[in-house]
C-alpha cells in the first residue's frame, strides 16, 4: 500500500460506527482493512491496545491519554504510517520501527528532540510535531533522515531554526514559533526545498544571500513578523522585487514608527534606507529625464526603487540604527531576550486576517503598538500623513547651532533695543531742565 493511500486513510479515520472487520482487531478498534488498517482512537486508551496484528501497515491511536510509547512497536516491522497525535507524550517515542515512512505527533507535550530518537527512521518521509513545546533539538537530530521531505514544526517555543536539517526536505512549516534570526547554515543545505513557511514569528529581516541557494522555492510565507523597514531589510526587499512579487507581497513593516502598517512593496528605497543616496552621490537622478508631471507618481517611484536596489548592491553594508528594538519592542526590550511563554500568549491573541488597505501589525511577540502609533502626532511626508513620536524627531547639529546663533541674535536685539530707550528718556529728561533756566 502506497504512502499516500495510507495518509488518505489516515486522515479520513474510522467511519462512525464502523465494527471489528477481522476477527484480529482489537476490542474497541476499527480495522477497516484487515490486518492491514487499525484505528483506536478517542477510546481514552492509556496504554497500547492488546493483539494488534504484527502485519499492520496503517496505525492510528489518535485522541487518547497515552504517555509513554517507547518501545512499544519495534516489532512492528510492516508498520508504515502512525498517528500518535493529540495524546499526553511528554518526549519523542524511542524504540519505533524502521520501516516508519509516515509519523505524527501533533498536539502532546514534547519539549526536546534528540539524535538517538531519530537515528533509526531512515525511511521517514513525513514528520509532524506540530503544537508540541519544543524549544530545542539537537544539531544533527534530524540529518540523518535521509529521506525526510516534510517537516512541520508550527506552534512550538523554537527560537532559531534547528541546524543541519536533511537536503531532502521539499516543505518545512516552523510557523508561529519565536524565531527572531534565520541561521544561513540552516538554509545553505536545503537545495530542495520548495515551499517555506516562517509566518508569525519575531524575524526583523533576512540576512545577505540568505535564499539565494534555495532554487527550487515556490511558495514563501512571512507575514506577521516584526519587519524593521530599515537598511537591512534591502535584501528581502531586492529579492522579493525581483520576480518573486507573488511569493511573499503582503510584508508589513513594524518598526521605524513613521512606517509602521506601511506594506513593505509600496516603500521606495529613499524611504526605507535614505543613505543609499549618499553612497551614490554620483549617480545622476534616476527620474531626471522624467515630465515634470510624473516625477512624483508612486508607480514611477516603484519602477526607479528596483534600479535604486541594484545601485544598493555594490554599496558597503550600512550599521544598524541603535535602540531600534528598544522603541519598537516597548517593555520587551529586545527579541533575542523574549522568552518563549511570552511569544505563546501572544500568539493565542494574534488574528491571522490581514488587510491590504488598513494592514494590522503582527501582534505575535509584540505588545499592542496600534496605540502608540495612533497617538503619536502626525508628520506630513510626501502628501501622506505619518505617524510619528518624539523619541523619533533627531534634529541635526547644524540646525541646532543655527538656533542657539538666532537666540543669541535675538538676546542682544533686545538688550540693544533697552539701552536705546534708555538713552532716549535720558536726553528728554535733561532737556526739561535746561529749557525752563533759557526762559527764565
Amino acid at each position: 500500500m502506497s504512502l499516500r493511500l495510507c495518509c488518505i486513510l489516515l486522515s479520513l479515520g474510522c467511519p462512525r460506527g464502523c465494527a471489528a472487520l477481522s476477527p484480529s482487531c482489537p476490542a474497541g478498534c476499527c480495522c477497516p482493512h484487515p490486518d492491514a488498517l487499525v484505528f483506536c482512537e478517542s477510546l481514552g486508551l492509556t496504554s497500547l491496545p492488546r493483539f494488534i496484528p504484527r502485519n499492520t501497515s496503517v496505525l492510528s491511536v489518535a485522541r487518547n491519554l497515552l504517555c509513554n510509547m517507547d518501545h512499544l512497536l519495534q516489532n512492528f516491522s510492516s508498520l508504515q504510517v502512525l498517528n500518535l497525535s493529540h495524546n499526553h507524550l511528554d518526549r519523542f517515542p524511542r524504540g519505533l520501527p524502521p520501516s516508519l515512512e509516515s509519523l505524527q505527533l501533533q498536539e502532546n507535550r514534547i519539549t526536546y528532540i534528540t539524535t538517538r530518537a531519530l537515528k533509526q527512521l531512515r525511511k521517514l518521509v513525513q514528520l509532524d510535531l506540530e503544537d508540541n513545546r519544543i524549544r530545542a533539538m539537537q544539531p544533527r537530530a534530524l540529518l540523518t533522515l535521509s529521506r525526510l521531505e516534510r517537516l512541520s514544526l508550527k506552534g512550538n517555543f523554537l527560537s532559531s531554526l534547528p541546524l543541519f536539517l536533511p537536503p531532502s526536505l521539499t516543505h518545512l512549516d516552523v510557523s508561529g514559533n519565536c524565531i527572531s534570526a534565520l541561521d544561513m547554515h540552516s538554509l545553505d543545505t536545503l537545495i530542495n526545498l520548495q515551499v517555506l513557511k516562517i509566518n508569525r514569528n519575531c524575524l526583523q529581516s533576512v540576512p545577505e544571500a540568505a535564499f539565494d541557494g534555495l532554487s527550487r522555492l515556490h511558495f514563501v510565507d512571512l507575514a506577521n513578523n516584526l519587519w524593521t523597514c530599515e537598511c537591512d531589510i534591502m535584501y528581502l526587499y531586492r529579492w522579493l522585487l525581483d520576480g518573486r512579487l507573488g511569493l511573499a507581497g503582503d510584508l508589513v513593516c513594524a518598526a521605524p514608527l513613521h512606517l509602521a502598517h506601511r506594506l513593505l512593496l509600496t516603500l521606495s528605497v529613499m524611504a526605507i534606507c535614505p543613505r543609499v543616496l549618499k553612497q551614490n552621490e554620483e549617480a545622476p537622478p534616476l527620474n531626471s529625464t522624467l515630465p515634470t508631471s510624473l516625477r512624483n507618481s508612486p508607480a514611477v517611484e516603484t519602477k526607479f526603487s528596483v534600479r535604486l536596489s541594484k545601485a544598493f548592491r555594490q554599496s558597503s553594508k550600512i550599521p544598524k540604527s541603535p535602540n531600534l528594538q528598544t522603541r519598537v519592542l516597548l517593555d520587551l526590550h529586545s527579541v533575542e531576550g523574549l522568552r518563549s511563554e511570552d511569544c505563546l500568549s501572544l500568539n493565542k491573541s494574534h488574528s491571522p486576517s490581514m488587510s491590504t488597505d488598513t494592514p494590522i501589525s503582527p501582534s505575535h511577540c509584540l505588545e499592542d503598538s496600534t496605540t502608540v502609533a495612533s497617538t503619536a502626532p502626525g508628520l506630513l511626508v510626501g502628501g501622506e500623513v505619518h505617524s510619528v513620536s518624539t523619541a523619533e524627531v533627531h534634529l541635526n547639529p547644524g540646525v541646532l547651532v543655527l538656533t542657539a546663533v538666532l537666540i543669541l541674535l535675538c538676546f542682544l536685539t533686545c538688550l540693544l533695543l533697552v539701552a536705546v530707550v534708555w538713552l532716549l528718556k535720558t536726553l528728554l529728561q535733561r532737556n526739561q531742565r535746561v529749557v525752563p533756566l533759557q526762559q527764565s
